[in-house]
């Protein structure tokens, strides 16, 4: 074996990934059905419908939960697809209670599609830190809302694929463009065309590349800023092709469409289902300091409020590594936005458990180190004092 470290490497990819696997699984069958779940069942079905018809124009021009975009609900459809059709799901107000049923195989063929994306992101993760990805895998609130029927678990994996992207290329050639940006701006593009919030990735991106071009580029001369804005603007200019390519709702009337759709979310966040929720300005921080609280059974660790705690000392680390910066931007832009916006539902905080576990990965590394070198002392000094010793 001539490279045992890679070796190593390899097999913690795939025992953290087998872990994500067998976690995400047992929430698949265990987990009750949640709130909102009927909602994109139902969405899923309305496309696996037209899909199976052909019938583009239905697929353009369904308003069904049209506040969010279709891309999640077009993976959901295609999974429905291969399936007997079933009866629709009676459609219910957002306030009301979760489905006392809903039908199967579809109920488990469009669950276990959400899992297949949130261990992909796991896999994403691994390859470039085992160690946060496995505290990714076992982080309680990613498994339920990556092993329920949610708008989640893609945009969770496109934005984490949109900042490793990123920093690979970043890392690996350094003030140029390269294949490694291409595939970031695509994967925001996706990003977008699944959940709106999850571009909080790309804005920290945007504030990273930016900052760190600058200090490189420094342009004075107008040929100079062009030459610092270009690869930025390109990699904008096809994120939001990708975004409008895969979001067939906005192939017709795109800026009325998008608005409706934005103007949406500003309404829901004031309206009464949200004000009797009652969270608190700090409740993102509540959901952070502690496992799903729901549930009995389902969950094997509970190990949260550590991964948390864990970030908080990685984080001033991770700002010291420039290529890795981006993460603290995004977990902080992303606590700043839950923070401010009204809308504090728990399965907003995926937005920025990938950071979260980078940063926490890297805490456990500063708490690890010490405890290493002083072993190594210990042993060293032992081993000088055995020798240093005169015989009696």
């Amino acid at each position: 074996m001539r490279n045992p470290r890679r070796w190593l490497r390899i097999l913690a990819i795939v025992g953290v990934t087998v872990v994500a696997v067998t976690l995400r699984l047992r929430a698949v069958d265990r987990l009750p059905i949640d709130f909102d779940e009927d909602d994109y069942l139902l969405a899923g079905q309305h496309y696996a419908q037209a899909l199976a018809a052909w019938n583009w124009g239905e697929i353009v021009n369904d308003d069904y939960n049209f506040e969010h975009p279709p891309l999640p609900k077009l993976a959901y459809g295609l999974a429905l697809l291969p399936l007997p059709p079933a009866p629709p799901i009676p459609e219910l107000s957002t306030s009301a209670a979760p489905a006392r049923s809903l039908p199967q195989p579809h109920f488990h063929a469009a669950r276990l599609t959400a899992a297949a994306f949130g261990v992909l992101e796991v896999l994403a993760l691994a390859v470039f830190d085992p160690l946060a990805a496995l505290f990714l895998g076992i982080h309680t609130w990613q498994i339920k809302y990556t092993g329920q029927i949610m708008l989640e678990p893609l945009p969770a994996l496109m934005s984490a694929l949109t900042v490793l992207f990123y920093v690979k290329g970043r890392a690996e050639q350094p003030g140029r463009w390269n294949c490694w940006l291409a595939l970031s701006a695509v994967t925001l593009g996706l990003t977008a065309a699944s959940k709106y919030v999850y571009c909080i990735a790309g804005i920290a991106i945007l504030m990273d590349w930016l900052w760190a071009s600058f200090a490189v580029e420094r342009p004075h001369a107008i040929r100079a800023v062009a030459r610092w804005l270009t690869p930025v603007i390109v990699w904008g200019l096809i994120s939001l092709v990708v975004f409008v390519a895969a979001d067939p709702r906005l192939w017709v009337d795109p800026f009325a469409r998008l608005s409706e759709a934005v103007l949406y979310h500003a309404s829901y966040a004031q309206s009464a289902h949200v004000k009797a929720a009652g969270f608190p300005v700090w409740q993102p921080f509540v959901w952070l300091s502690e496992s799903v609280p729901w549930h009995p059974g389902v969950f094997v660790v509970s190990l949260d409020v550590w991964i948390s705690l864990l970030a908080i000392l990685g984080a001033p680390r991770l700002w010291r590594a420039p290529h890795q910066r981006v993460f603290v931007i995004w977990l902080v832009g992303a606590l700043g936005f839950l923070t401010w916006w009204t809308t504090k539902w728990p399965q907003y905080i995926l937005i920025l458990t990938a950071p979260l576990t980078v940063a926490a990965a890297e805490g456990f590394r500063g708490l690890w180190a010490p405890v290493v070198a002083g072993l190594r002392r210990w042993r060293g000094g032992g081993l000088v004092e055995a020798s240093a010793t005169p015989e009696e």
